[in-house]
Formats: structure tokens, C-alpha cells, sequence
């Protein structure tokens, strides 16, 4: 399992993903959870198994690459999330970056909830977004992230990574699966 955090702001979007897949002896290669895709997008998954991950990120990056719309691809991913037959276990997906407009929009959509999000934030408005199973779990984790913010500030990429390495050391010392290492990426407008 992993926990990703996504914030947007108007002019830039921090990622931050535990580094929880550095492999073993059966998956020797590290599983990227985040993919930077160019210079301004990204996308990001968890939940479900490894190779329904693999498949994911790169029908997503491919969609990203082509230029396709948004809103688009989160109709297109739905569809494709339901060929998947593993019920049992979510697939969470996030992306977004720097649009054909350059406005900053990120979507994320979760497969077993069908719970889809699509945010273009503005002005002071922050767009978050979490990434892990049964997050819920670790509390409310929106709440503990307003109060990191309160020491981080939210003006700028570092201090929202600042925010995010508190958070993500917070759900690592609620759950094993969950490492406390951390890997980022930052686009800005």
C-alpha cells in the first residue's frame, strides 16, 4: 500500500507519495507511484495490484501525451477501470498539471466508490487530494493538514512538500505499510 498527497494552488501543484514500493525479491524494480509526464502533468495511482497500476498510469500518460481534454480522460479511465474485475481492492488515480489553457486542473477518480473529483483552484482556493486505502482510518486528515499549514504556510511549493512530509510521517506512524520516506514532484504555472 502507499499514501500520496496532491495539492493544487492557481499556480502550482505538489505531489508527494511515500517511496513504499522499493522492491523485493519477487518485484526487484521500485514501482513509481507518481509519473511526471513532460514538463507540466503528472499521474498517480494506489490501491488495487502492481500490474493493473502499470496499466493505468500508462493509458493515463498516453492520454496526457495526446493532448487530451480532462474532463475526457476521466470519462475514458472510468470505462477502463471497469474492465477491471478485481473488486475487492481499489484503484485510485490521480492527475493533472498545467493545461492546454495554463490553468492548473487535477482530477482524481477512485474505481470502487466512483467518487471523482475535478478542480481548477483559484485565487487562494487549495485543491487536496489523497491517495491511499481506507484513508479514513488515520482520521481527518484534511483537519491535521490545515493545522501543518498553520506552520508551513501554503504560499509556496515548499511549504506545501513541508506540509505534505508532515502529514505523510503522521499516516506512517499509524500504518507499517506506509513508509516514511518520501519521494515529490513540483510543477508550476
Amino acid at each position: 500500500m502507499s499514501f500520496i498527497s496532491v495539492i493544487a494552488k492557481e499556480k502550482f501543484i505538489t505531489v508527494m507519495s511515500d517511496n513504499v514500493a522499493a522492491g523485493s525479491e519477487h518485484t526487484p524494480q521500485p514501482e513509481e507511484h507518481v509519473v511526471r509526464v513532460g514538463d507540466r502533468e503528472f499521474v498517480a495511482t494506489a490501491g488495487g495490484d502492481r500490474e493493473a497500476r502499470a496499466v493505468i498510469t500508462k493509458h493515463v500518460e498516453d492520454l496526457l501525451k495526446e493532448g487530451t481534454p480532462y474532463d475526457r480522460i476521466l470519462v475514458i479511465l472510468q470505462m477502463t477501470l471497469s474492465a477491471f474485475s478485481e473488486k475487492s481492492k481499489s484503484i485510485m488515480t490521480a492527475f493533472g498539471g498545467v493545461n492546454k489553457d495554463g490553468d492548473v486542473e487535477v482530477c482524481t477518480y477512485d474505481h470502487n466508490s466512483r467518487a471523482e473529483r475535478h478542480l481548477k483552484p483559484r485565487g487562494n482556493e487549495i485543491a487536496y487530494f489523497f491517495l491511499a486505502e481506507g484513508a479514513g482510518k488515520y482520521g481527518n486528515l484534511y483537519e491535521l493538514l490545515q493545522s501543518y499549514w498553520k506552520e508551513t504556510g501554503t504560499e509556496t511549493p515548499s511549504a506545501m512538500i513541508q506540509s505534505q512530509k508532515l502529514l505523510n510521517r503522521y499516516v506512517a506512524s499509524k500504518d507499517e505499510d506506509v513508509q516514511a520516506s518520501t519521494v515529490k514532484l513540483v510543477l508550476k504555472k
